[in-house]
């Protein structure tokens, strides 16, 4: 968070105590007023109740409803569309998770390809997620480590979410391809691409096995070869083929 983002919070937080004297003065002055004193406290209760119960729990529904039009602005690459419904969330900002409008922010971010500033924003919603969110913000997070070379931190980051799940197909995926980018550990690499390559979503298939074949090609593991035509069967690009090829020193 910046200098400035801090001196806010530390700005708010002042203010948010500083009504507990200021009351203690006014029912001072008041003490001796009944009618007056009893609509002070009334008031008090009041301004309570609705700062800390009830605007919390509308900020709570408003988060329901801003994930679900985030989403759709995000399925239909509407990404200005998404930063004017972020611009206009003054309930979640103010009364809202932490996390919520941060992540949000880096997902539009990261759809532009601007991964610094998607990894700054991932870091600050994953300081204030709750423990049900933090999974997730962290693996959204290593991608971006992983795209701004970050390569040490998202490693760590990757096995750490597949030391609590082993089935969790993106970290699988992201851990194989940060391993081949590395030329690191390249059996490992095409194992994990081999068990993503059965639960991932069809889309995704074609880059994951051609992504096995890679790893495969710079072990001089001549399977790549049936890894690859499987990749090109699954709609892999020919020029990813002819490339693996030239890694294993074949000629087309």
């Amino acid at each position: 968070m910046s200098a400035s983002g801090s001196s806010e919070r530390g700005l708010e937080l002042n203010l948010k105590w500083l009504w507990l004297p200021a009351s203690l003065a006014v029912l001072f002055v008041l003490r001796s007023h009944l009618l007056w004193l009893s609509l002070y406290v009334a008031l008090v209760i009041a301004f309570v109740v609705l700062w800390f119960i009830v605007l919390p729990k509308r900020a709570l529904d408003a988060e329901r409803t801003f994930h679900r039009d985030a989403l759709r602005h995000l399925a239909g690459e509407d990404l200005d569309g998404l930063d004017r419904l972020i611009e206009g969330q003054w309930l979640i900002r103010r009364f809202g998770r932490p996390h919520v409008l941060p992540d949000t922010m880096a997902l539009a971010a990261a759809a532009r390809g601007e991964h610094e500033k998607a990894y700054g924003l991932y870091m600050r919603a994953l300081n204030g997620a709750p423990p049900e969110d933090r999974p997730r913000i962290e693996l959204n997070l290593a991608a971006e480590e992983l795209a701004t070379g970050r390569l040490e931190a998202a490693e760590g980051r990757y096995r750490a979410a597949l030391a609590r799940r082993p089935e969790l197909t993106p970290a699988r995926i992201n851990l194989a391809r940060l391993l081949v980018l590395q030329g690191e550990s390249l059996r490992e690499a095409a194992r994990l691409a081999g068990e993503a390559a059965e639960d991932c979503d069809s889309r995704e298939k074609a880059d994951v096995l051609t992504l096995r074949a890679e790893a495969l090609a710079r072990l001089g593991d001549r399977g790549w070869q049936d890894v690859a035509e499987a990749a090109r069967e699954a709609g892999a690009d020919a020029s990813e083929i002819d490339r693996i090829r030239g890694l294993a020193g074949e000629s087309a």
